[in-house]
């Protein structure tokens, strides 16, 4: 079953043009160019042998050659040799070999995928022309995944290349405002100022629990430490605990530049007003929630009345305590989210999500709620004053919740005030 080049038919290149014309030891059927086989075409012998295929100046190039017993070889030629692709099948149609063949010769064994070079014996066309390279799956698989990577990369460049020039924009607002003339302007610096934190993380709920607040109340207390806040942390606290912690911290926000409230925990609203639930509460009825709940309102009320050695002092609250449970379920008066609260003068509250909406506690997994991780993220960024920090935070939590949570928030504020002073 070895090479059956033309001179050994019998065939020199003047003979086949000649046999062709009348010859009975060999029939060609086919394309004829150049007084010569060219295109497509079917060479049959007396003895049965038969090659379908392709022809380039008379010299086989893609196609099957049959011997009498029915084994045959599909692929490609060279100088009417097997060279390149091609599968040699036995009789019974099963393969014998295939791979990479040179000068007549197997040189490079592997399995070809017949369904892709496959090629009709009983025709002069090839159905599908084989791959000349077998790598050639892979090297365009591989490109596209470059190509992919790269526009990922210039998507990245392009994203960061704005946030420079948004910081840059930030950093040049701070420039021109400690340039001008301070006129009554209440700037909280973060350098000489008292600055004091109650931080409240309900996580472990009988009914309906978290898996984030403890860990966001933990880690604001640690990033609000490193700022210079002498912070109170509460982690899953009663009723008892938080009225206790209010008390306390009351008597250092009169001594205090800045005063930051923060609760993560389940909220709910009712007739108006925003209820932070203990994890000690046991509600049933709305009517309950006076007793069994912290009105959110009492720590605006402590802020405002209590005024203390500074006049012009910045108060924070904080509030992402607005994830969806199912104790307002029926209640006529509630809605799912919180109500809108007005900041008094001097004070600055910002809410996870919108009035009335839901807030995500954070994907199964993930440390902390998208709110708490962007805050996070946003209070370490030097010079930025508190507004356009907050606009941060709610950029970056509208790019995680995909549009679905939008961060709201209500200042008073007369001055300015940055959480992180560079040095």
């Amino acid at each position: 079953m070895g090479e059956v080049p033309l001179v050994l038919l019998g065939l020199s290149e003047e003979a086949a043009s000649t046999s062709i014309r009348g010859n009975t030891d060999v029939k060609y059927v086919g394309e004829w160019k150049n007084n010569q086989q060219n295109g497509r075409g079917t060479l049959t012998l007396t003895d049965g042998r038969k090659y379908v295929g392709n022809w380039v100046n008379a010299k086989r190039t893609f196609g099957t050659f049959i011997w009498p017993d029915g084994s045959k070889y599909v692929g490609e030629w060279k100088d009417d040799l097997r060279h390149g692709q091609g599968i040699q099948y036995l009789p019974n149609g099963s393969v014998r070999q295939s791979g990479n063949w040179r000068d007549g010769e197997l040189v490079q064994s592997f399995a070809i995928n017949t369904n892709r070079f496959s090629f009709n014996a009983d025709s002069a066309t090839p159905l599908i022309k084989p791959q000349s390279d077998p790598l050639k799956s892979e090297r365009d698989r591989l490109a596209a995944e470059a190509e992919s990577a790269r526009k990922r990369q210039q998507e990245l460049d392009q994203r960061l290349a704005h946030e420079r020039a948004e910081k840059e924009r930030l950093a040049a607002q701070v420039a021109n405002q400690d340039s001008a003339p301070q006129r009554n302007s209440p700037l909280a610096t973060g350098r000489n100022e008292r600055r004091v934190a109650l931080i409240v993380g309900n996580a472990k709920y009988a009914y309906n629990p978290l898996d984030n607040p403890v860990n966001d109340a933990s880690d604001l207390d640690a990033a609000l430490k490193s700022l210079g806040f002498k912070t109170a942390l509460l982690r899953d606290a009663t009723m008892a605990q938080v009225r206790n912690a209010t008390r306390q911290f009351a008597d250092d926000v009169a001594t205090s530049d800045v005063a930051l409230i923060f609760f993560a925990g389940h909220g709910i609203e009712a007739r108006g007003r925003n209820y932070l639930i203990p994890v000690s509460a046991d509600i049933k009825h709305e009517y309950e929630l006076e007793d069994q709940a912290y009105d959110a309102g009492r720590w605006l009320d402590m802020l405002e009345d209590i005024k203390g050695t500074n006049k012009q002092r910045v108060n924070i609250v904080i509030l992402d305590a607005c994830r969806n449970n199912d104790l307002a379920r029926g209640w006529r008066s509630s809605s799912r989210g919180l109500a809108r609260m007005d900041a008094p003068t001097g004070t600055f509250i910002a809410f996870a999500t919108a009035p009335g909406k839901v807030a995500m506690d954070g994907a199964k997994g993930q440390r902390n709620s998208p709110f708490t991780k962007n805050l996070l993220r946003a209070i370490q960024t030097p010079d930025v004053p508190i507004e356009l920090m907050f606009k941060e935070v709610r950029r970056l939590v509208l790019e995680d919740t995909k549009n679905e949570q939008v961060p709201w928030d209500n200042s008073s504020l007369v001055g300015d005030f940055v959480f992180k002073k560079s040095r």
